[in-house]
């Protein structure tokens, strides 16, 4: 569906959006499979300011919005105004409203389900809008099973739809799992502007079991001696920070695995581990560490 001007004002509106017409132009181009419990759509818009209309959304629904293109400026109610850049998403519902406003055209995936079915993930709405920020692969596996149920025209009277809209649905809370709240960096100094790039180096290639300290100073461009010193104000060595990470995705997928052996070579190898028996030794350090620290 493509509209301009009154037409694309019309259908926003009727979509349960107040809108302020940012840009002497509108328009709207968005494709959508809906149900009165279940959304998922794409739209990309020119320059737009839009505001929830009282009322106008079923208050057991969460939506979760990832940005594709441009940037979006998103406000909740009393809050700060928030830029949410791809690939970060953001989420609103009719019990957390938020506002959004752009300068340029942007494109977003969205996709809207039970709130019930976020209960295992309570940063969604507590942390609401966000921004967050998810680079797994299931976050690709989602947008690529959207985009081709958007594009294939996936309709409520097919059979087999309720199982598609469940492994969508699945699909999304895979992604989410690993989701952190992306927060503001104001960087004032080199130290923290490598500091902050550092962790998200650190956030993208912990699993690769080839990523080490050396890779991380090479990929900021500064010496080993550097980075210990940018990491030593926050108490812990970039190596201990990287294991660290490792350790913590490892002992989550322990938790959902029934720890055979093949599935403990796949969870070290997931978590940037070169072999099971580092990540064990590593795994009952901490755990030595922690009943040190509670003695």
């Amino acid at each position: 569906m493509g509209l301009e001007n009154d037409e694309a004002l019309q259908w926003l509106q009727e979509q349960g959006w107040e809108v302020r017409v940012v840009g002497t132009k509108v328009r709207v181009h968005a494709d959508i499979i809906g149900t009165p419990a279940f959304t998922l759509g794409r739209i990309w818009q020119t320059a737009t300011g839009v505001d929830p209309g009282s009322g106008s959304y079923n208050p057991d629904l969460v939506y979760v919005n990832f940005v594709l293109t441009g940037h979006l400026m998103v406000q909740s109610a009393g809050g700060p105004m928030r830029k949410v850049a791809a690939p970060h998403f953001y989420t609103h519902s009719a019990r957390r409203p938020a506002s959004v406003s752009s300068t340029e055209p942007h494109s977003c995936l969205f996709i809207a389900i039970p709130r019930e079915r976020l209960a295992e993930l309570p940063w969604v709405e507590s942390q609401a809008p966000g921004p967050f920020v998810t680079e797994n692969a299931f976050r690709r596996v989602f947008i690529a099973a959207a985009n081709a149920s958007l594009d294939a025209k996936i309709q409520e009277q097919q059979h087999g739809f309720s199982y598609w809209r469940r492994g969508v649905e699945e699909l999304l809370l895979a992604a989410l799992t690993e989701t952190r709240v992306h927060e503001d960096v104001k960087v004032s100094s080199p130290r923290d502007q490598h500091l902050a790039r550092a962790h998200l180096l650190i956030e993208e290639n912990y699993r690769d079991a080839g990523f080490s300290t050396q890779e991380l100073a090479r990929a900021l461009n500064i010496s080993i001696s550097q980075l210990h010193r940018i990491f030593a104000a926050e108490g812990k060595t970039a190596g201990a920070t990287l294991r660290a990470r490792r350790v913590h995705r490892a002992r989550t997928l322990l938790g959902m695995s029934a720890n055979s052996k093949s599935e403990l070579l796949g969870i070290a190898q997931e978590s940037g581990f070169r072999s099971v028996r580092t990540m064990r030794r590593l795994l009952r350090e901490e755990d030595a560490e922690r009943s040190s620290g509670d003695a």
